[in-house]
């Protein structure tokens, strides 16, 4: 803890835990992410996060498999910033044939991301509210062939409901105070509703409202640079329109199930390019898609399905022309994966009363499962490995860890409706509000509506950028964006992933939007267990770090401004909760790198020309093992430092 508070105090802000990397945000951007790192060797540079690209970008090449960098932490640990330094440092390095994928044109994907699947919470002013990976796939010279981004567990909910102070999707405000004038008036901008049932209002401040035009008018150039054309781009705002409609619009609460206020439900229909009569009865029950008996919607509620609907269809359109921009037909034999998930979310840490939502059990769930697989690649698969490789088990790899048989601790909370989660082995408790979660055990049919209305539209705009999609009606392509690809090896991971969906289709088949997030996360699982992975573990340095509060307590004794930003506690249950001392130990007390005996021989008999020389080039070795201790004994290791296994040799970190 000393050594991590002085390098943050340093201005150092990454740190080697054993194999993994380890970044407390720096919250500003400095200068250590510039070109002039990006040349270094790992061994010649200070800890850096283009290091792990180097590392996963040079095995890449080296074994020819595919390699994964996979980002961990709560919320607000900067995941999603280092995913963008990672992709910028394989672009820039690697090139592309043709430079198809420059420096400008990822600037611009990521600005779209933020846009459309970033929101404000309690933690994060600027938090992801969706996982995606983006897949680099590499043709024979090392250089970038085709590239796509698939994204899954959007939080589209968050487009009509959520927590208490915490805001929709950025877009919304970008529109709202960014849109010209003849944008305006055909969006019927001119006016703004007084209330709205889904909370979606323009910024009251003239400083928000500026800032939110330049935001607007960036979006606007990268949708540009990516090729998104102005009737396309006329789609999506007249979507986003819509959707603010409705929610000015509202519902009844009882008798009749209708709009509240008609004259904002018209807007919205003429928006959609569609009749009142025909938006109507989304609000209640539909031939061929009536809600299950025993789930009881209300017209709110519909309407709150119909909204979110919208924008789903919306987000996997905007996924689909992202990948239809890095889409290259070159051959590629192997891929990098870097996965960006929402971090872990607790509201009692910003000291909120609030119970925590299914949208935030959903995004711990996921990190669990990733820390369940950092876990099992870092302990589980070493100690395997120990036990299958060695005669005998080494006395240096007697070192062993109890691990829990699961990594969650249920409790009952004294409170009603409540239910508290002991996740990362009971390092974060967390306690849910369960309240209104049934609904979300079965699929509104509200939702499956809003892909009919899209292609039906009389708008041309509307109708022919989704005409072409049916995957409205299937889960699949509901749950996750982006499979359609760009390459053999994106077709080969998009099959991987339906094979995981087709498994389990029987439970799928009843609507559960439980099991879909269940395979999702299967199936993102799946596809890193296929690769090399490589973990960074992002951490947050206090808990109002992101959410414009001021005023952080002093941690520590030290005077110096910038140790005093470290909330020592909270940095001490990150670091417990991903179990880093003990990865540390293993790693150390064990023999991290490993090589078959002949590989071995082959790459480093270079080193003792005169057994080479004694032995003659063209020489048959019968023994390897013997080959490679004769290798090591001229060499004149010490016996501690390396092990020889029954067909691999061993060696340890000094």
């Amino acid at each position: 803890m000393h050594l991590l508070r002085q390098r943050y105090g340093g201005n150092i802000f990454h740190t080697y835990a054993g194999p993994n990397m380890v970044v407390i945000n720096p919250i500003t951007t400095p200068s250590m992410y510039s070109e002039k790192v990006q040349g270094c060797r790992r061994k010649d540079a200070a800890p850096h996060i283009y290091a792990v690209a180097q590392s996963a970008y040079r095995n890449l090449l080296t074994t020819r498999q595919d390699q994964s960098v996979v980002l961990l932490g709560k919320s607000g640990g900067g995941k999603t910033s280092n995913c963008q330094h990672l992709v910028q440092y394989l672009v820039t390095v690697a090139g592309s044939s043709g430079k198809i994928y420059s420096a400008e044109k990822w600037q611009a994907v990521y600005t779209i991301l933020e846009a459309f699947g970033n929101g404000s919470t309690a933690t994060n002013s600027n938090a992801s509210c969706f996982s995606h990976i983006v897949s680099l796939d590499f043709d024979q010279a090392g250089q970038v062939a085709s590239a796509s981004i698939q994204t899954m567990l959007l939080n589209k909910l968050r487009v009509a409901r959520r927590p208490e102070s915490e805001s929709t999707f950025n877009v919304f405000y970008y529109l709202m105070a960014g849109a010209d004038g003849s944008l305006k008036t055909e969006l019927h901008f001119n006016h703004f509703a007084e209330s709205s049932a889904f909370g979606i209002m323009p910024h009251v401040k003239a400083e928000d409202k500026q800032k939110a035009a330049q935001q607007f008018t960036k979006l606007q150039a990268a949708m540009k640079v990516l090729g998104i054309s102005g009737d396309e781009q006329k789609a999506f705002w007249l979507i986003l329109g819509a959707i603010y409609h409705l929610g000015a619009a509202g519902a009844t609460k009882a008798g009749r199930k209708q709009f509240a206020r008609h004259e904002w439900a018209q807007k919205a229909a003429y928006l959609l390019g569609c009749s009142l009569e025909e938006l109507a009865p989304s609000l209640g029950p539909q031939p061929g898609l009536r809600p299950p008996r025993s789930l009881k919607v209300t017209a709110m509620e519909c309407l709150e399905a119909m909204a979110s609907g919208l924008y789903a269809e919306l987000f996997t359109m905007l996924i689909s022309l992202i990948n239809r921009a890095l889409k290259s037909s070159q051959h590629s034999l192997c891929s990098l994966l870097i996965v960006d998930t929402p971090g872990f979310q607790n509201p009692r840490q910003t000291k909120s009363d609030r119970g925590a939502t299914f949208e935030e059990l959903c995004h711990n769930y996921t990190q669990e499962r990733l820390q369940t697989l950092f876990q099992d690649r870092t302990f589980v698969r070493e100690l395997e490995r120990y036990k299958e490789v060695y005669t005998h088990t080494h006395t240096h790899t007697k070192f062993y860890f109890s691990l829990p048989l699961g990594h969650t601790l249920l409790l009952k909370s004294e409170r009603p409706h409540h239910f508290l989660l002991g996740h990362s082995h009971g390092t974060d408790w967390v306690e849910y509000d369960v309240r209104g979660w049934l609904n979300h055990a079965k699929q509104n049919p509200a939702s499956q509506n809003a892909a009919t209305l899209l292609q039906n539209s009389q708008k041309k705009n509307i109708s022919g950028l989704f005409m072409g999609r049916s995957g409205g009606s299937t889960v699949l392509s509901g749950s996750i964006a982006g499979l359609e690809g760009g390459s053999q090896l994106a077709l080969r991971r998009a099959t991987g992933m339906r094979k995981t969906f087709t498994t389990g289709m029987a439970a799928v088949k009843k609507k559960s939007l439980c099991i879909q997030i269940k395979l999702q996360v299967d199936a993102l699982l799946d596809t890193l267990r296929r690769s090399n992975v490589h973990f960074v573990h992002c951490l947050l340095p206090r808990v109002d770090a992101l959410c414009g509060v001021g005023g952080a307590e002093a941690a520590g004794e030290s005077c110096d401004p910038s140790l005093m930003q470290l909330d020592i506690g909270l940095l001490r249950s990150q670091l417990r909760c991903c179990r880093l001392l003990d990865a540390m130990r293993i790693y150390r007390q064990g023999f991290p790198d490993h090589m078959g005996f002949s590989e071995f021989r082959r790459r480093f008999d270079v080193l003792t020309p005169h057994l080479t020389k004694k032995l003659g080039r063209n020489y048959i070795v019968k023994d390897e093992k013997r080959a490679v201790e004769e290798l090591l004994e001229s060499l004149e290791l010490e016996k501690s430092s390396y092990h020889m296994g029954l067909s691999r040799v061993s060696t340890r970190l000094e």
